[in-house]
């Protein structure tokens, strides 16, 4: 009988932060006797492109996400897959945390040979346009929709359909609140890990994805090495605990891995801001306030933690971007072909930041002209992405604009910075792509 096995992501593990496990937890005391494993990520080492290299064992070259948002204005097929339930005309321009399976060019590797479940994982719902592409036979990732008064009607979407309601009926809500923004914490990734542990003795998947958010969160507050960073990993042990036991009760294998390792940032740099002031990114007035105008714009820049692609609307464009943006302290610009991206939808250039910097989507330099949505946590209208949702001002009674406040990123690739702990025989350092052929081979 082939074996099972529970993939555990936890992004921002590091071989540093690996020591802050606790040896008396479950997975402190099954990684004390296993030997780590440097994973080097894809570039960009952020959770969308990654995740998609990991489990499609392809470059993002290959399955096409280049990034954690979608340039949707460029390709009509693109606006075609988005979901239209939430902000559609946004989604079709620049679109973050994108769900539809549809956006992958390479398939699953597991599609056809084993059972699998997906577990808050990106990119895992079949689609919102035909023909649907099933991710794996068992889904689930959160899926907040507002009806017409604006109130949550849902919280979580799953295959099989029926499989939200019985873990609410199990476990309570999801506990969306605690999974991102300036609550995110320590419940959304327990509530996860107990979901897990049910899936895996209920459904009895061969291969098990699941997505531990919690170490993202402190991580960026308050960086890699702050004393907080080590107990969020030691609170993430914890939650994962009901987990850990029920796949080694059962006889099952782990891998614990993470997508990639942070760095700790104490300075901004804003490209958009630049390129404004530059004269090639032009604004529209909108309901929702002064917008990046993409039909008129020269360049911009869609940001994402460390790294930035950088959209031309001509040779000549791409030429004046590249002189504003050069030069500049803690930036970077660099061709794609550098860094092995050719596919259609990455940037005409390429940003990244000082190793001690990170990249903020904002356009303005007047606080006046802030769009609507910049002091609310809204991860579809904004083109970028913010992790200053992860800080609420009291005083203004929103998003804090703060930038000063953003202590850890990451998106640059550095070499075996990530962990990949299992009993596949491995040599001491693979890259994401790999990473899929090994846990292969544990479920033969």
């Amino acid at each position: 009988m082939s074996n099972r096995v529970c993939v555990i992501d936890m992004p921002g593990l590091s071989r540093h932060l690996l020591a802050s496990l606790p040896p008396d937890s479950a997975l402190g005391r099954w990684a004390a006797a296993r030997a780590v494993v440097g994973l080097t990520p894809t570039f960009p080492a952020v959770t969308c492109s990654v995740q998609a290299s990991l489990i499609t064992g392809t470059a993002p070259s290959r399955h096409g996400v280049v990034a954690n948002g979608m340039p949707t204005f460029r390709f009509p097929q693109d606006q075609a897959l988005v979901d239209a339930g939430n902000f559609a005309a946004y989604r079709r321009q620049i679109s973050f945390w994108e769900q539809s399976n549809q956006f992958l060019d390479s398939p699953r590797f597991w599609h056809g040979k084993y059972k699998t479940a997906l577990l808050f994982f990106q990119n895992s719902m079949p689609g919102f346009s035909a023909p649907q592409r099933p991710a794996a036979e068992i889904v689930l990732t959160p899926k907040p929709d507002h009806g017409p008064d604006g109130k949550l009607v849902s919280l979580c979407w799953s295959e099989p359909r029926e499989l939200v309601g019985q873990l609410f009926g199990q476990l309570g809500p999801f506990p969306l609140m605690n999974y991102w923004g300036p609550m995110a914490g320590l419940p959304a990734s327990m509530w996860i890990a107990k979901a897990a542990a049910w899936v895996w003795e209920k459904s009895a998947p061969q291969l098990q994805w699941v997505y531990i958010p919690h170490l993202d969160y402190d991580l960026q507050r308050f960086g890699p090495s702050s004393p907080q960073a080590a107990k969020a990993v030691a609170d993430a042990a914890g939650a994962v605990e009901p987990l850990v036991q029920s796949v080694l009760d059962s006889g099952g294998k782990l891998v614990l891995l993470s997508e990639y390792a942070m760095r700790d940032v104490s300075i901004c740099v804003q490209p958009n801001r630049l390129l404004a002031e530059a004269g090639l990114l032009l604004t529209r007035q909108t309901p929702d306030g002064s917008l990046i105008d993409y039909d008129h714009s020269a360049a911009f820049a869609m940001v994402d933690h460390q790294i930035a692609h950088v959209y031309c609307r001509d040779a000549e464009a791409i030429g004046n971007a590249r002189a504003a943006l050069s030069g500049r302290p803690n930036l970077t610009v660099t061709e794609p072909a550098e860094l092995g991206l050719s596919h259609r939808r990455r940037g005409d250039l390429i940003l990244l930041a000082a190793p001690a910097a990170w990249l903020d989507y904002r356009w303005w330099s007047d606080a006046a002209a802030a769009p609507s949505f910049a002091k609310l946590v809204d991860i579809h209208r904004k083109p970028g992405y913010d992790p200053l949702e992860l800080f609420w001002d009291r005083a203004t009674n929103g998003v804090s604009q703060n930038v000063g406040l953003i202590r850890g990123s990451h998106g640059l690739v550095g070499h075996g910075e990530a962990v990949f702990l299992s009993d596949a025989k491995c040599p001491g350092e693979i890259n994401a792509t790999e990473a899929a052929g090994f846990i292969q081979t544990l479920l033969a």
